[in-house]
């Protein structure tokens, strides 16, 4: 009978299987002690490239203990899960396909956990640019949380779930349990497939704060964000403001929680003159005032996806 080791890995992966390779890579190259038991799990969430044969053969020549799962519901909170109930590890840690942790990571992990008494663990998530990104990236703040940028030094308790830091997927480490009282990541939150819907980690942390342990962002864990040219356009981050506010549309339409239809395409049309005035005035906002329109434009065509859904069941 296999033991459970002290610490499990875990990654999700949608058709990623050459950035999937550098993680991997980052990870095999740890610096662990030995006294810490620790693998790697990858959750293949049906993706239709090379993933599986990837991963089989890194398994050949890897240093570390990794264990390939295939999960055909579409969605990382699904993934995340399967991971989770995969294993028996006291510690479930987290990172992204697109990720490169830093060599100590796996150690570190085990010391923020034992050093701060956490049930709950996240640290920075710093931009590792393929290539110099264009003035109004490097220079618009706004846009760091759609890139997971989280670079804050500063380490703290997390109180408020809703304040930055945060702690995202691409870093975080969580105790067994807390997934044992609160449950695992919500699957009315998170990416499905190619939709860049968010949510998940925020809402299992939230739900953990509530229940009474205990969540805190620790500098020292540190992994690097890949970033490559796609995600430096603006119809990235148009795209990214439009699935983000559909996703929280639909998750407040099942909540029952929306406002009325005229509120909603009332304020598509307020966020549509903004921009069109900024964009007239050529105003520094004009960007901002566009991924604001984006958001409107989503979260009403998310009001309108759930209302269809719900008809559809009934």
């Amino acid at each position: 009978m296999r033991s459970s080791p002290d610490l499990s890995i875990v990654i999700p992966t949608f058709n990623r299987a050459s950035s999937l390779r550098l993680t991997l890579n980052a990870l095999d190259r740890q610096l662990a002690p030995d006294s810490l038991t620790w693998e790697v799990i990858v959750v293949d969430n049906n993706s239709r490239d090379r993933t599986r044969s990837e991963v089989e053969d890194f398994i050949r020549t890897a240093r570390i203990p990794i264990r390939y799962i295939f999960v055909a519901q579409q969605g990382v909170s699904h993934a995340r899960n399967a991971g989770v109930a995969s294993t028996g590890a006291e510690v479930v840690g987290f990172t992204d396909d697109d990720a490169d942790p830093a060599h100590d990571w796996v150690a570190t992990i085990a010391t923020v956990m034992a050093d701060t008494s956490a049930d709950i663990v996240g640290g920075q998530i710093r931009p590792a640019w393929h290539r110099p990104p264009p003035a109004w990236l490097e220079h618009g703040t706004f846009l760091r949380s759609a890139l997971a940028i989280m670079d804050d030094t500063t380490p703290m308790t997390i109180v408020d779930f809703t304040g930055l830091p945060m702690i995202w997927g691409a870093n975080m480490a969580i105790r067994r349990k807390v997934f044992d009282r609160v449950g695992g990541f919500s699957a009315q939150h998170g990416a499905v497939g190619y939709k860049l819907y968010r949510g998940e980690e925020t809402d299992l942390v939230r739900r953990a704060i509530e229940a009474g342990f205990r969540a805190v962002y620790d500098p020292r864990l540190f992994v690097s964000h890949r970033i490559g040219p796609d995600r430096m356009r603006v119809a990235y981050f148009a795209r990214f403001a439009f699935d983000q506010l559909e996703g929280e549309a639909l998750v407040e339409r099942e909540r029952g929680e929306l406002p009325g239809v005229v509120r909603i395409h009332a304020r598509v049309g307020r966020s549509v003159a903004r921009w069109i005035a900024a964009a007239v005035r050529r105003r520094p906002e004009t960007l901002q005032r566009w991924l604001q329109c984006c958001e409107t434009v989503g979260y009403a065509c998310g009001f309108w996806k759930g209302y269809f859904r719900r008809r559809r069941r009934t």
